[in-house]
Parts: C-alpha cells; sequence; structure tokens
C-alpha cells in the first residue's frame, strides 16, 4: 500500500495490484453479473458476420460496460476501433490535466504507432491465438503515457481466417473481477460466432 498524500488514505501500489490479478487469475469464477450477460448476447443476436463490423460493435459493447476505453483491432491490419475516452475522462484519476493530456496523447499516436503497440502487447501474432488475456499494470505497461493505467489485452479468431486483437485501458483500480469476466464472455462469444460463420 501507498499512501499518495499525508493526509490522505492508503491506496495499492501497482505490485499489490499485482498480486491480487495473480491470485484472481487462478480462480475460474468470472461468472459476469446477468444483466451484463444479457446485454452480449442480445448484442450477438443481431451481429453480422463482418469482422469490422464485429469489432465495432464489440468495442462499443464493451467500453459501455466497463466504462473504460476499448480498442478492438484486427491483427497484421491497421484496421481498428477505438471509443471509450470520454467515459475514462469522467474517472476521479482524470481531475489532473497532466493525465488527461498523457491519455489523449495516446490515443492521438495509436494510429501512427500501432504496430509497435501491437507487438508490445500482444507479441508475435503469427504463433496463432493465445487462450487467455494479458494484464499490465501501471508501471508493466510500455507506454509512457499509460504507466498509470491498466492495460488488459485478448485475442480472438474472426470471419475469414482473421485475428482480432482486443485491448481496455483504464485505471489501475478498475474492477478487475468484471473487466476480466467481460472479455472472457465476449472473447468466447465472438469464437462461437467465428466457427459458425
Amino acid at each position: 500500500l501507498a499512501q499518495l498524500h499525508t493526509s490522505g488514505g492508503r491506496v495499492p501500489t501497482d505490485r499489490g495490484y499485482r498480486f491480487y490479478v495473480d491470485n484472481l487469475l487462478d480462480c475460474d469464477d468470472f461468472n459476469i453479473q446477468s444483466n451484463w450477460q444479457k446485454k452480449v448476447d442480445s448484442v450477438f443476436a443481431g451481429i453480422s458476420g463482418d469482422p469490422r463490423d464485429i469489432n465495432k460493435t464489440v468495442a462499443q459493447l464493451l467500453s459501455d460496460l466497463s466504462e473504460n476505453v476499448v480498442i478492438a483491432g484486427i491483427a497484421e491490419e491497421d484496421d481498428f476501433y477505438k471509443t471509450g475516452l470520454a467515459s475514462l475522462f469522467e474517472r476521479p484519476e482524470f481531475r489532473e490535466i497532466n493525465k488527461v493530456f498523457q491519455m489523449t496523447s495516446f490515443f492521438d499516436e495509436f494510429d501512427r504507432m500501432f504496430d509497435q503497440i501491437e507487438k508490445e502487447f500482444f507479441g508475435d501474432l503469427t504463433g496463432g491465438i493465445l487462450e487467455d488475456m494479458n494484464i499490465f499494470i501501471g508501471h508493466e505497461n510500455h507506454h509512457p503515457s499509460i504507466k498509470n493505467e491498466t492495460v488488459m489485452t485478448a485475442r480472438y479468431n474472426l470471419p475469414n481466417d482473421l485475428v482480432g486483437s482486443l485491448t481496455i485501458i483504464g485505471p489501475t483500480r478498475m474492477d478487475y473481477k468484471k473487466n476480466i469476466g467481460l472479455v472472457r464472455y465476449t472473447t468466447d462469444k465472438i469464437n462461437q460466432l467465428t466457427r459458425k460463420t
């Protein structure tokens, strides 16, 4: 735990969050609330089989449910959809103008640095789909503009033999269990949809 201000309470450090997440990931209880599950199911009931439509829909859905930034892309293509910056800026962490500037800089640079960021967060995509997700907490992040945030990444299969990449960016105090559950449930739905097409 760290104390950011002499008059403030204590907050978990990046190492504290890492310990929590590592132990959380060891359990398989990531059932999401039934209202979130119904929302995901209803969206997938009407989704087209077009990979770009899937990514856009999933990014909007997860951004709405998680209240974080979500970037959904197609591996090895400069084709991605990003959303959720406004809801992220409603968080207390972004009351400081320099935090807003850092996040908007990352968001603006994302287009230009997509290949580099994709390699840093996802590694070599030619090796196929990872069964699970990666979570980078605070200073574990490669990009200096998001050193105080958590980044969750996951991959999934898309129609036409494409690989999708999903990134959620939010404060280190995010609801990890909720977001892990949402990502796992949603990527499972995408993989099921892809198998049907």
